[in-house]
């Protein structure tokens, strides 16, 4: 049973070197986190946060994998007067947490594409159980921006499979950014000083999380001048071209093993108009990954199947740096099948190999595979 007043267990996200914590409340409560004898808490330049439903807290990657267990420390606001505000009694709830190791198999869990799916992906996701390293959810999770409430699946979903003992991390998706909420979704998810994409190093994994926005040019009809992703998409090459200039604490960093591109959208993957954009930025990008950060694996969703793609595959068309996994399928509740979930479980290898699975939410192994 959840704690009183919470909506989901907490979810760890990775973001560069710190996690961040987020708890959705159903009221409004300040929260702090605990680790050992040093505290965190949820703050507004020194003010406890208490106007919102979704709390965050941050604090160092070292900090919480030597602890290995938080608690959440929280109390529901009764009165918030400008003096003398009056609260509820603290309540706390302890996590064990284990930290992604150093060495040996790492498992690691996608979830994409959900569209405000939650139980059936939670249900997909339990293939490794207790044995899964990293969680990672690669866009699209709400089904759109334009009801703030789509934005709980988020932490409904990451929660029900890692109930906060794991680490996850988020990369968004292009429905994401549709809706009025598209600009408050930075609130409800992580970020790097409000961008969208980073870096993250866990354990002996590292991973870049890229941002390719919509989906069709900015000047289509759909999205009526309300964005601007070209000049986005500008700036992000910039931020590769900088994690490359700091490839000795990023990708090339003592320690590290194995590397990932996580995108929501394929960028080597030049599909049918109007959906052929960026045909000059995304040949960067692959350029970029394939001459410098030479990772292992390139993770994406947004084309709701589930295949892997070699380099030179029908699916390569700029060149990819290494096997592409495409690996999320939503099946639409009005389908002749019923509602369900095809999601991906990976696990690498220390011989070089991964282990890639398609599974359902009832079970059943669609495919399973080993790949150098």
């Amino acid at each position: 049973m959840l704690p009183e007043y919470m909506l989901t267990y907490p979810t760890v996200f990775a973001v560069g070197d710190k996690y961040n914590i987020f708890v959705p409340f159903s009221d409004e409560v300040i929260m702090w986190v605990r680790v050992g004898d040093r505290t965190y808490y949820d703050h507004c330049n020194g003010i406890l946060r208490s106007n919102t439903n979704m709390h965050r807290v941050e604090l160092p990657m070292t900090v919480l994998d030597e602890a290995k267990a938080y608690t959440v420390v929280y109390k529901k606001m009764i009165e918030r007067k400008p003096y003398f505000p009056t609260s509820e009694p603290e309540r706390e709830f302890r996590v064990e947490f284990r930290p992604v190791k150093n060495e040996g198999e790492i498992n690691i869990y996608q979830v994409a594409d959900a569209h405000n799916l939650v139980d059936e992906p939670i249900a997909a996701g339990q293939f490794f159980g207790d044995r899964l390293d990293l969680l990672v959810l690669n866009g699209d999770i709400p089904n759109h921006s334009g009801d703030i409430k789509n934005f709980n699946a988020i932490c409904e979903i990451a929660s029900g499979i890692t109930h906060g003992a794991c680490p996850a991390v988020f990369a968004r998706g292009n429905y994401d950014t549709r809706g009025i909420h598209a600009e408050d979704m930075p609130n409800y998810i992580p970020t790097q000083n409000g961008r969208t994409y980073y870096t993250f190093r866990v354990g002996c994994v590292w991973g870049i999380l890229l941002d390719c926005g919509e989906d069709k040019r900015d000047t289509n009809e759909a999205y009526g001048g309300t964005i601007c992703f070209h000049q986005f998409r500008e700036e992000e090459t910039e931020f590769i071209r900088d994690v490359i200039a700091r490839a000795d604490r990023e990708y090339d960093a003592e320690g590290v093993k194995y590397k990932l591109v996580i995108s929501h959208i394929g960028f080597a993957h030049m599909a049918k108009f109007p959906f052929d954009i960026e045909r000059e930025i995304y040949s960067e990008w692959t350029r970029l990954m394939r001459e410098n950060v030479k990772p292992d694996l390139m993770l994406h969703g947004h084309y709701h199947q589930t295949f892997i793609s070699p380099v030179g595959s029908d699916f390569d068309d700029l060149g990819q740096p290494c096997t592409a996994i495409i690996g999320s399928k939503p099946i639409n509740p009005k389908a002749s099948e019923g509602r369900g979930f095809i999601g991906c479980a990976i696990t690498l290898r220390p011989d070089g190999k991964k282990r890639v699975v398609f599974n359902d939410d009832k079970g059943k192994i669609i495919e399973d595979s080993v790949i150098d």
